[in-house]
């Protein structure tokens, strides 16, 4: 699988990717515009991304506002459910608005830090990623 990791926090950037390791190959980005701009990248290319991993507070934008993009983009081209990229949202922010919002703009799962092994596969599989055993 193939993973993109989009965090401002290089100490979280690094853990998820070490945990994500054993499914696949992760890329990574440190704001939301480099973020936006890789998933763009890998739909022009014909070479989506199975799932990002998408933080809410960041610099330059926010995760909100990528996960809208993203899905725009999607449906410009006419990349639909179940063909499209897996989006969790990843935050210290566990409130019902900012999760509700999460899942109103298409989210698949939600993830609240601290990211820990068990609660990453956990949420993957409610995303709907088909995990090895």
């Amino acid at each position: 699988m193939r993973f993109l990791i989009i965090e401002d926090q290089k100490d979280v950037r690094n853990l998820m990717d070490a945990f994500l390791n054993e499914f696949g190959t992760s890329d990574m980005a440190e704001d939301g515009i480099e973020g936006l701009s890789a998933v763009l990248k890998s739909i022009e290319d014909e070479n989506p991304y199975d799932a990002i991993f998408l933080d809410i507070m960041m610099p330059k934008l926010e995760g909100q506002q990528v996960l809208q993009k993203v899905r725009k983009a999607e449906e410009v081209k006419d990349i639909q459910p179940p063909d499209n990229v897996k989006i969790i949202m990843v935050s210290a922010l566990g409130d019902s608005e900012n999760v509700m919002e999460a899942f109103k703009s298409q989210a698949d799962a939600y993830l609240v830090k601290p990211v820990m092994r068990d609660k990453l596969i956990t949420t993957m599989k409610k995303a709907g990623l088909t995990l090895p055993a």
